[in-house]
C-alpha cells in the first residue's frame, strides 16, 4: 500500500529548508510577503472605518440641521399664531413648517429629499390659433 499523502504545515508548498541559503531567502521572502499583505489589509480596513465614520458624521450633521430647521419653523409658526397675523402669512409659515417636518420624516425613514420645485412641463399651444406658416400666401 502506498504512503498516504499528508498536508505540509505550510499548506501545499513544502516548508523551505532553512539550512541552505536559498531556503532562508525563500522563507524571508515569504514572511515579507505575508507582512506586506497584512499591512495592505490593515490600511484598507482603516480606510473603510474612516469612510464609515465620515458618512455617519455627515448623516448626524444633516439630521441635526434638519431638526434645527424644523424647530425654527415651529417657533416662527407659534410667533405668527400669537401675533394674530393674516391668514396668508400664517399659511406661508405653516407651509414652511410642514416642508421642514416632511424633510425630517423623510430623512428618518431613509427616503431621498423631496424636490421643492415641481418639474416644468411645456404648455401645449392653444388649439384655436392657426399655425403660422411662412410659405402660406
Amino acid at each position: 500500500m502506498p504512503a498516504r499523502r499528508r498536508r505540509h504545515p505550510g499548506g501545499v508548498d513544502p516548508t523551505p529548508d532553512l539550512s541552505t541559503r536559498t531556503g532562508r531567502r525563500t522563507a524571508q521572502h515569504d514572511a515579507a510577503k505575508v507582512f506586506a499583505d497584512r499591512q495592505v489589509a490593515d490600511k484598507q480596513e482603516q480606510r473603510e472605518r474612516s469612510r464609515v465614520q465620515r458618512e455617519a458624521a455627515a448623516r448626524e450633521k444633516q439630521r441635526r440641521e434638519l431638526s434645527e430647521a424644523k424647530d425654527a419653523a415651529a417657533r416662527r409658526l407659534k410667533d405668527v399664531r400669537r401675533r394674530g397675523a393674516s391668514a396668508e402669512a400664517r399659511a406661508e409659515v405653516e407651509a414652511a413648517y410642514r416642508a421642514a417636518l416632511d424633510a425630517v420624516l423623510r430623512d428618518e425613514q431613509g427616503l431621498p429629499p423631496a424636490d421643492d420645485a415641481p418639474t416644468e412641463v411645456a404648455a401645449p399651444a392653444p388649439a384655436d390659433d392657426p399655425p403660422t406658416d411662412p410659405t402660406a400666401p
